[in-house]
């Protein structure tokens, strides 16, 4: 097994950074392979049917996949309250349904788990994805301090030719949609009415 990390220890890491922009993630074919289909779109049986009207409701003014992902992740922004003590949500119900018509307050966790959700239920694959924030840089010693504060949880959509895109629908982590480049087209995105 791996050992944990201690104090001191160093370790190299390598990844890649998508750096399509708006444009191309609009034009993304949305036929998905077979291992993306079978996985990335269920579902709950037992979800709240109210949760799937209310990602159609709001994203019915997007033509493609990526505007209704944008439009879900700014929904989540404006109406969820970032609390790192929400309360807590019964026994019987849904965690998504709790969060977004009786609680509305959350940390990280249940806005990336409620756009995984709200996409998967209009129809674009979706995953959850846990981690670290980058942390803090230390210009003098030349590296990023990661710390236990800084863990993180966002959701990462599916666009065909491109691949998993993460989105950032956390108000606390920056209000750039994805790690996508944005372009003028942006412009064209459903507004949201108030509820």
């Amino acid at each position: 097994g791996v050992l944990p990390l201690e104090t001191g220890d160093e370790y190299t890491a390598e990844s890649y950074v998508s750096i399509a922009d708006a444009t191309s993630l609009r034009r993304a074919n949305v036929v998905y392979p077979e291992w993306v289909l079978g996985r990335y779109l269920q579902l709950p049986t037992a979800l709240p049917e109210r949760v799937r009207l209310l990602s159609e409701e709001i994203t019915v003014g997007a033509g493609n996949a990526y505007d209704r992902a944008v439009v879900i992740e700014q929904f989540l922004r404006q109406h969820i309250t970032y609390d790192l003590n929400p309360p807590e949500k019964p026994a019987r119900q849904d965690y998504v349904d709790f969060l977004l018509f009786d609680s509305q307050r959350d940390y990280c966790n249940g806005y990336a788990t409620a756009m995984v959700v709200m996409a998967r239920s209009v129809g674009i694959p979706a995953r959850l994805a846990v981690g670290y924030a980058q942390g803090e840089y230390d210009a003098q010693r030349g590296f990023y301090r990661v710390r236990e504060r800084n863990a993180h949880a966002w959701p990462e959509l599916y666009f065909e030719g491109v691949g998993w895109t993460r989105f950032e629908p956390t108000p606390t982590r920056g209000s750039t949609p994805s790690y996508t480049v944005p372009d003028a087209a942006d412009s064209t995105l459903p507004q949201l009415k108030g509820k």
